[in-house]
């Protein structure tokens, strides 16, 4: 599953790096937000399986950017976020189907290499929030506290929608998998997720672009 997943990552590096380079984008700073989706990537014990779990909420995050380059979009990005981890494990062979659902909650900082629209990087994931649990039907074992560090590894790809000497509104698509996992009763998971969103920098600049 891990293989899986890991393949993913690079199979998405390589189709969009194949994209036409755009012009970079100017020293900036600006926000974004995104929705999420996540299933757990590691095994899980007989009689469970691994459910995709879609969230409720949005991550949100602060950013800036600093270009290395005027002719591509090259650069480096900084993203200090309210991030999320979603994952689901359900029930099977028993008749019930019925499924729990785990939302980790982070604080994050995340370095980000921007290399023609291709962004990779790591997320650095700090406990400051607490874990939202669907109690209804547990299936987490005990529930000691999440690790207060987690690292996760990051690829996505950003278009920008518009643009002008204001600043530029971005999509964005992000996917994650966490490398350090993070161990409930007997069991370790380690959460892979998919987040699409919007992003505005703004330019700062003086000159236009």
């Amino acid at each position: 599953m891990k293989i899986k997943f890991l393949s993913l990552f690079f199979l998405l590096v390589f189709e969009t790096s194949l994209l036409l380079a755009l012009d970079n984008y100017p020293f900036s700073v600006g926000a974004s937000i995104s929705g999420k989706m996540g299933i757990n990537a590691a095994s899980v014990p007989s009689g469970l399986q691994n459910a995709i779990s879609i969230l409720g909420g949005v991550d949100a995050a602060v950013l800036a950017y600093m270009p290395m380059s005027d002719d591509t979009r090259t650069g480096v990005f900084l993203e200090i976020g309210y991030t999320n981890t979603p994952f689901g494990l359900k029930q099977y062979g028993t008749g019930n189907n019925q499924t729990s659902y785990l939302n980790q909650k982070w604080l994050t900082i995340s370095p980000i290499i921007l290399m023609s629209g291709v962004a990779i990087g790591l997320e650095f994931g700090f406990n400051a929030f607490e874990d939202e649990v669907d109690k209804k039907y547990f299936m987490f074992g005990n529930m000691p506290r999440k690790p207060d560090f987690n690292v996760s590894l990051r690829v996505g790809y950003m278009y920008p929608i518009f643009t002008n000497h204001i600043g530029s509104l971005n999509f964005h698509i992000n996917a994650t998998y966490n490398i350090t996992g993070s161990d409930y009763g007997d069991n370790t998971y380690s959460p892979a997720t998919m987040s699409l969103g919007l992003n505005y920098l703004f330019n700062l600049e003086t000159d236009e672009r």
